[in-house]
């Protein structure tokens, strides 16, 4: 009897101690830039026995973006907000579960290009057509800039795009030849080779 109470005892010691398995939190931080932002919200992260394992960061005028993917216990998530908040209370904190599934592996990918003369709509027609076409958009960056020589603005567009299914590539390709026509557009696509494929 004195055994089984000791084996019992012990039991519920292990499971007092036992550490929560680890799962993906993506944590993002937009605010003013400053110096040691980075060190300072890694350095909590590594507190509570998490790990970066990816993380991108850009400044769009003077705000500044980071976005981050944490390995950190699974009971630790609320916690790591929390403690990234109260250190950087003028910053927007958000979190997102990173360890749901993903989408099944991307059987097209292929690079995207668009560049024209600045005007109104323009990235939400382009990105309406990829859409209706069956694609996603990955890595996506857009920018308008002067011209070398003064004049118009000249905006730009860069991304991939993403299909787990079929692409009608005819359909596409002319797709983009009535935008170029109809919009004043310059448009390239490259599909990446079966080897080259990325990753969203």
């Amino acid at each position: 009897m004195l055994a089984a109470k000791t084996l019992a005892r012990h039991a519920r010691v292990l499971s007092a101690q036992r550490v929560a398995p680890m799962s993906s939190l993506v944590l993002s931080i937009v605010g003013p830039d400053r110096t040691g932002l980075v060190s300072e919200v890694t350095q909590i992260v590594a507190g509570r026995g998490g790990n970066v394992t990816e993380s991108h960061s850009f400044n769009i005028g003077p705000v500044y973006s980071m976005a981050m993917m944490v390995d950190v216990g699974a009971d630790q998530h609320s916690e790591l907000v929390a403690a990234v908040t109260a250190a950087v209370p003028s910053y927007a904190v958000s979190a997102h579960d990173g360890s749901a599934d993903v989408e099944a592996a991307s059987s097209f990918a292929a690079a995207v290009e668009v560049s024209c003369a600045d005007g109104v709509g323009l990235i939400a027609k382009v990105t309406e057509f990829i859409a209706e076409s069956g694609l996603s958009l990955s890595k996506l960056s857009t920018k308008s800039e002067g011209a070398p020589h003064g004049g118009a603005q000249l905006f730009s567009l860069k991304g991939v795009m993403l299909s787990s299914g079929p692409v009608d590539e005819d359909k596409l390709a002319q797709g983009f030849r009535d935008l170029e026509n109809e919009m004043g557009l310059a448009i390239e696509y490259c599909k990446y080779d079966d080897d080259a494929k990325i990753a969203a």
